[in-house]
């Protein structure tokens, strides 16, 4: 299966930090560092709402699908301040409503996963995590209630960042992957209980959990991803199946998405490249061209709302370049070789702006380094000397 350029959005003015797709395929909302959200329509590229939180950078976003009307979602956004805002949007008429803010945390929300057959929303920041129920009331009003928390509020903040969450065993248990500390907890939801915790060679930079294939990927901000299976006999734990090895040029966390049948691995990367992998081999399936290789495209998602279309986004993280939000489709893919090129084509002639202005420095740079050689060797030569012994 192979991926073609559909869409270059661009909208944002800031880092672009988190992409999701709507469960239906027909949206894609982007957050960015320039506290902004914006939704598009992916089926003619067209900006259909900007939205100011007013929250800092947002960080992350979530659809959460309405249980009585099909044309109704709910947006959700986590951002720097500790709060989650939320709105309803009519897919019909393509109207947003603000419905709902939450302190959630006295500090900065580092992640958010969400639960759609509980209705569970799971978010961390610096040393602590925490559930929420979301409850949908009558006139499409929707609340959070704080279910778990821990370590508890009264209680020190833990030494690591948890900068991850997935919810597995059918919603039933959780895990947690913390960066510096290299542990994955997990936890039974209901009751609260620790079931096991596995330690990492490495730090964890970002993770993906297919719940199907009961496969972890993990970016290790050292050599590339690794992928583990999470066993169940006799006790849970996670078994290393192999590692998917790519240079790490910058200390930058990348995303990793699986597919939706978990066959295939998504990547950013530091170098403007998006890469695809065949989990079970472990090789390389594909090559897209977010931008210039100085661009870092730190954020990936991925949807397949049909089985006949994919699609995969990614995000600029470099200030300095075209902050763009890209879509590539299955549908827009041609062959292999005409894709690669085609695609590489199209994204290296949109960054050809930001390429001549480093042609340019460097041009001017040189040419005063060398003005200023000369000027020096000049005056050197014409300066009167003295010749102090006959003084």
């Amino acid at each position: 299966m192979e991926y073609g350029l559909k869409w270059s959005l661009e909208g944002h003015r800031g880092p672009i930090n988190c992409i999701a797709f709507m469960e239906d395929g027909s949206h894609i909302a982007s957050g960015s560092d320039d506290g902004h959200v914006i939704v598009w329509a992916l089926e003619d590229g067209s900006l259909c709402r900007r939205l100011k939180p007013k929250q800092g950078p947002v960080v992350s976003l979530k659809w959460l699908r309405s249980d009585a009307d099909n044309s109704i979602y709910y947006l959700l956004s986590a951002g720097a301040n500790g709060t989650i805002v939320m709105w309803r949007f009519n897919i019909v008429s393509i109207l947003f409503e603000w419905v709902h803010m939450e302190t959630v945390f006295d500090s900065a929300v580092e992640y958010m996963e969400l639960d759609q057959t509980h209705n569970l929303l799971a978010l961390t920041t610096q040393g602590r995590v925490a559930l929420y129920q979301i409850t949908k009331e009558n006139g499409g009003t929707v609340s959070l209630r704080l279910a778990q928390v821990h370590p508890p509020l009264q209680h020190p903040r833990l030494p690591s960042l948890p900068i991850s969450a997935h919810f597995f065993n059918q919603g039933h248990c959780i895990f947690f992957a913390f960066l510096d500390s290299r542990e994955i907890i997990a936890w039974k939801i209901a009751p609260w209980n620790r079931i096991f915790n596995h330690k990492m060679r490495t730090r964890i930079g970002s993770t993906a959990y297919h719940e199907a294939s009961q496969q972890l990927l993990v970016w290790n901000l050292v050599d590339g991803i690794d992928i583990y299976r999470l066993v169940d006999h006799p006790t849970s734990a996670l078994h290393h199946l192999r590692h998917l090895r790519l240079s790490i040029r910058r200390n930058y966390i990348c995303h990793v998405q699986f597919d939706s049948d978990g066959k295939v691995v998504i990547t950013g990367t530091d170098n403007g490249q998006i890469l695809l992998w065949d989990t079970k081999s472990g090789k390389l399936a594909q090559v897209l061209h977010h931008g210039s290789e100085l661009h870092a495209v730190q954020v990936v998602s991925y949807n397949s709302s049909q089985v006949d279309k994919h699609f995969i986004a990614s995000g600029s993280s470099s200030t300095g370049d075209r902050l763009l939000l890209r879509v590539w489709s299955t549908e827009c893919a041609t062959t292999r070789t005409d894709d690669n090129e085609s695609t590489k084509d199209k994204v290296d002639s949109r960054d050809e702006p930001a390429w001549a202005r480093r042609c340019l420095e460097l041009f001017f740079t040189l040419a005063l380094s060398i003005f200023l050689f000369m000027g020096i060797q000049w005056l050197s030569a014409t300066t009167p000397r003295y010749d102090i012994t006959q003084m």
